[in-house]
């Protein structure tokens, strides 16, 4: 009997630092009061910063809002507000679900937009105008865009650090497969998700799920029947809080998939949706590039015309560079850049390649010189460090040739490479998906992979996270040279 109950309760018993133990009942009222905490605290500083933009700067804009406002103790005083935005955020899914960050933080966003509709609602629905300011909402609003991520981000992090937020889980499949997930959950630690074996006898799972006490169970074997795996997931019904299906789909879209399930038929279908065939999606992303683009385009235009001063007092020959692209629908455009090589380039690379087997080899695999470019002048180099080169092509996408985020402009060669692609159905970008990737220096068909996957998984929402891991990459100096820097000396020589 004691030992039964031994048993027991290192079944239902979290590991926390320094030898404590937490029940799992308590590891989720902690989760979710942290959450909560979290929550409300992004809440109550985004209400502070909106107020004091509202007494103290806006006045200054604009004489339509002399009229004082209320303090802050005024709005955290409204019960309400709290309460309609807690339950906007529980609509969202953010105390039920567990998400890699960007899809929590996109779940953020709509649940805080909702919370300040359903608060403008209330506002004029129940008359109550006066209670609190329309602009107070929505400059709380626009700093929740930014707050309640990073917030619970941090939050997250520090559960998965203490303790409540991990639970142990067990693979079952194959080692290709199984390292890959295993790899994925250990990239995604917010996920919360312990894997603390990998087993390949489904007869065993159960076992030794039990023993580890492994209630997320991880099933990724793709040569279990129909009929197999119905009957190890319901062996797993007594041990297991959750089952999770990986299917081995890593080349398929799989953003944006949606679930139907068809009750009366029992049965599961994937829809996979082609964004980037709807018109509406392509005026989308259409007006969000022009909308961009032009507040980029008057932002660069101090640092082009500084960096075109520089590269023509650096070497001899223009300060810009234009180059044949392939475009949407396998159009040729202008590309234009500034120029980071010498006007001899394909002179001094030849001669490079002679002299150097090691960087011959180099050039054949990855289509450019990672350590060494004889080609670019010193300017050019900073200017490749910090992607200032590329710049003016803002100008090619207020023009329609290129998009803010795209596959990357191939050069008319590479067609042979390209047919059939998805890839010039669309405009090519300025960054991109390979580009933040997080993979210096990848060869020339991952990137071509890459560009795929993007175009298939399209949405607004994946350009949103591209260009925001655009920003950092390009301050810590990642850009990498792109294969179209390989050409340029062939074009203006």
């Amino acid at each position: 009997m004691a030992a039964s109950e031994s048993r027991s309760a290192r079944q239902t018993a979290i590991g926390l630092p320094k030898g404590r133990l937490l029940s799992r009942a308590a590891a989720r009222a902690l989760s979710a009061i942290s959450l909560v905490a979290s929550d409300l605290a992004a809440l109550a500083l985004a209400l502070t910063v909106a107020v004091a933009v509202r007494a103290d700067i806006l006045p200054l804009i604009s004489s339509a809002f002399a009229r004082p406002t209320y303090s802050l103790a005024h709005y955290l005083m409204l019960w309400w507000i709290p309460v309609a935005y807690l339950a906007c955020l529980a609509y969202a899914g953010l105390y039920t679900r567990r998400d890699p960050h960007w899809e929590e933080a996109r779940r953020c966003l709509l649940g805080a937009t909702a919370s300040a509709l359903v608060i403008l609602a209330v506002l004029s629905a129940a008359k109550i105008n006066d209670d609190m300011s329309r602009p107070v909402v929505v400059l709380a609003w626009a700093v929740l865009m930014v707050l309640l991520p990073l917030l619970r981000l941090g939050t997250k992090e520090a559960l998965v650090a203490m303790g409540p937020w991990r639970k142990r889980a067990i693979v079952l499949g194959s080692r290709p497969v199984a390292d890959a997930i295993v790899a994925a959950l250990s990239r995604h630690k917010t996920l919360g998700y312990d894997v603390v074996e990998v087993v390949t006898d489904p007869a065993v799972l159960p076992r030794r799920a039990a023993a580890l006490d492994a209630r997320e169970i991880i099933i990724t074997s793709s040569e279990l029947a129909r009929p197999e795996l119905l009957t190890l997931v319901e062996s797993l019904r007594d041990i297991a809080e959750n089952v999770l299906i990986a299917p081995d789909l890593r080349e398929a879209p799989i953003l944006g998939v949606e679930v139907l399930g068809l009750i009366e038929d029992r049965a599961l279908l994937l829809r996979v949706p082609n964004n980037l065939l709807k018109p509406w999606n392509l005026a989308m992303k259409r007006a969000f590039d022009v909308c961009a683009a032009a507040v980029l385009a008057v932002a660069c235009l101090p640092v082009v015309g500084i960096a075109a001063l520089a590269v023509r007092l650096g070497s001899p020959g223009p300060a810009f560079h234009v180059e044949p692209r392939i475009g949407r629908h396998h159009t040729r455009f202008a590309c234009f850049k500034l120029r980071t090589m010498y006007v001899d380039a394909d002179r001094r690379l030849e001669d490079y390649l002679a002299r150097h087997e090691g960087a011959a080899a180099e050039w054949t695999r990855f289509r450019k010189l990672r350590s060494w470019d004889p080609r670019v002048t010193p300017v050019g180099r900073f200017l490749r460090r910090y992607g200032i080169d590329e710049m003016p092509q803002v100008v090619n996408v207020l023009l329609g040739h290129m998009s803010l985020v795209g596959p990357r402009p191939y050069l008319p060669r590479e067609l042979m490479l390209l047919d059939r692609d998805g890839m010039l159905d669309v405009r090519p970008g300025l960054t991109g998906l390979w580009q933040v990737s997080g993979k210096n220096a990848l060869p020339f068909e991952e990137r071509i992979r890459l560009d795929r996957w993007y175009v298939g998984n399209w949405s607004l929402w994946l350009d949103l996270i591209v260009m925001a891991k655009t920003l950092p990459t390009v301050i810590r100096g990642e850009t990498q040279p792109t294969v179209a820097r390989t050409e340029e000396a062939v074009t203006h020589a």
